[in-house]
């Protein structure tokens, strides 16, 4: 199913106000993990690709995935089989091991962006029975936009990430918190153009949301709050 941009905000704004409604009001860092077991997913944390590939899977049905002994491949490695029931979601435990300062902020978009996968796209691998599980390569968490010459798969994952920055960075939250960091009195009502002194407020606002630098920005470009000419 491809949806609008408008039916992805409402969408996300729908489980905000659902499940964290403070969230709609007031800048705040989303427990990834707490959504995902408000959605009835259970979730843990494997091995599931010998070279960094594979960031995350969702099981919409019950299946099976190999799990590596380690997330780096040495000569003589091999995976065993485990059998996973549908609801489930595997994030690969590398996100956890990393010691990277943009680590926990890259966990918890990866965690959301497969439970973005649960919320909007439940219905097309129901519909379709020969894909029980939806593989996220570490390329598909890169972009938020999409246009119809895409396939379907790629435009599901575009789409999951672009409810997964509305869902972490609700649309009214993000907007009113950029222009307050850049003391405005009042929201413009067209995009302004980006200028480099307003790094300093996506640096201010971004720890507010559990997110790194980038994410704010593209959501606000997204948004059509700010804009590069």
């Amino acid at each position: 199913m491809i949806y609008s941009r408008d039916y992805l905000e409402d969408m996300a704004d729908t489980i905000n106000k659902d499940f964290f409604p403070e969230r709609l009001s007031s800048p705040s860092i989303l427990d990834a993990y707490d959504l995902l077991e408000a959605l009835g997913c259970e979730y843990e944390w494997k091995y599931i690709s010998p070279d960094d590939s594979i960031m995350g899977i969702t099981f919409f049905g019950d299946g099976y995935w190999h799990i590596w002994p380690k997330g780096t491949y040495s000569v003589g490695d091999k995976p065993s089989i485990e059998v996973f029931k549908k609801g489930t979601v595997i994030i690969n435990q590398r996100l956890l091991d990393s010691k990277s300062k943009t680590a926990s902020c890259s966990e918890r978009f990866v965690v959301t962006h497969e439970a973005a996968h649960w919320i909007k796209d439940k219905h097309f691998f129901e519909t379709h029975p020969n894909s029980i599980l939806q593989t996220c390569y570490k390329n598909d968490f890169e972009k938020t936009y999409w246009n119809n010459s895409m396939s379907e798969l790629e435009i599901i994952e575009r789409q999951a990430n672009y409810l997964d920055a509305a869902i972490h960075m609700p649309q009214k939250t993000i907007t009113e918190a950029f222009f307050k960091a850049g003391r405005y009195r009042h929201i413009p009502d067209k995009p302004i153009e980006f200028k480099g002194y307003m790094r300093a407020w996506i640096a201010e606002i971004a720890p507010k949301f559990g997110m790194n630098f980038n994410p704010v920005k593209y959501r606000l470009k997204d948004l059509n709050v700010i804009c590069e000419v």
